[in-house]
């Protein structure tokens, strides 16, 4: 997806407002292909094939949106470079999930115990009961075994496939969810905090839709680990991990902090070589030895 349409105002900056109420939209198709339009050229139910951008639009304008189907992303961008930025940013991240499906997921058969061993990690962490979701639910691989029913997604063809899969998908991004304050009892990010634009945000957000008491989880390669320094390497020549943002266990309870939330506990599996990994590892608590970290923290 590499279309959108930004709201701007006369002197091209970002419009406070919504859509409708724009005097101007900025079309992008692709990064150099740009053309300001007055609104009366735009028919909000012909741009199902766009994301669209703009700053504090209202609950109803929102609901108008979600009723058209439209996809789109209000974040509060500093100036149109920003917004631009970071719809480029976003249109590669997901060029990459879109185009590579079926890559994505032999990795889960090819790395059977690796993967079983990872839900084992995060099943520790769960609460054994109440309302979660899962942020940047792709197929479903982590969502289905968990338990998990809903998931915000923003690839379309990763969000069909879960869909198929019995998961309620959501289409957003993890730094503006489309979802009411206080609506879930705890918030799954399985490595997805390595693709989002914005982490802190992004856990901001998860603080913000969680009840009292909520609880985020957050399932990471440490980079501190000898796991995550064979993925720094490895960097560079990965489809999936190119422009992935490794994290350790430290820095993510660093943004825990930032974000509102309470650090409660960790898990970590994955020990030794992981390619030679040949039967499901047995957790233990803490981080910092195996490559694999599940991260908790309460609101």
């Amino acid at each position: 997806m590499k279309k959108a349409v930004i709201a701007i105002n006369e002197k091209g900056n970002l419009f406070e407002g919504n859509f409708e109420d724009s005097p101007f939209y900025l079309i992008v198709r692709g990064k150099n292909e740009r053309k300001k339009i007055q609104d009366c050229a735009l028919n909000l139910s012909e741009l199902k094939d766009y994301v669209l951008i703009g700053r504090n639009a209202s609950d109803q304008f929102r609901n108008i949106i979600k009723d058209k189907k439209l996809d789109y992303i209000f974040l509060d961008f500093l100036n149109i470079d920003e917004a631009l930025n970071y719809f480029e940013d976003y249109s590669n991240k997901i060029k990459v999930f879109d185009e590579n499906t079926l890559e994505y997921e032999e990795w889960f058969d090819k790395n059977k115990y690796v993967y079983l061993s990872e839900i084992e990690a995060l099943k520790k962490a769960l609460p054994q009961k109440g309302r979660g979701i899962e942020i940047g639910v792709g197929s479903g691989r982590f969502a289905i075994p968990l338990g998990i029913k809903v998931g915000v997604e923003p690839s379309r063809k990763m969000g069909e496939i879960a869909k198929r899969n019995g998961i309620d998908v959501i289409f957003g991004v993890a730094e503006n969810l489309p979802i009411d304050n206080n609506s879930f009892d705890f918030a799954l990010m399985a490595v997805t905090i390595c693709f989002v634009n914005d982490p802190l945000k992004s856990l901001k957000e998860c603080y913000r839709i969680l009840k009292p008491k909520g609880q985020i989880i957050v399932g990471i390669v440490d980079a501190d680990t000898p796991l995550g320094k064979v993925y720094l390497k490895k960097k560079e020549n990965s489809v999936f991990y190119k422009y992935a943002r490794f994290f350790s266990s430290k820095e993510i309870l660093d943004l825990f902090e930032k974000a509102g939330f309470v650090f409660k506990q960790a898990y970590q599996v994955l020990f030794g070589d992981y390619s030679k990994i040949d039967l499901i590892q047995e957790p233990k608590e803490g981080y910092g030895e195996g490559g694999f970290s599940v991260l908790v923290g309460e609101k």
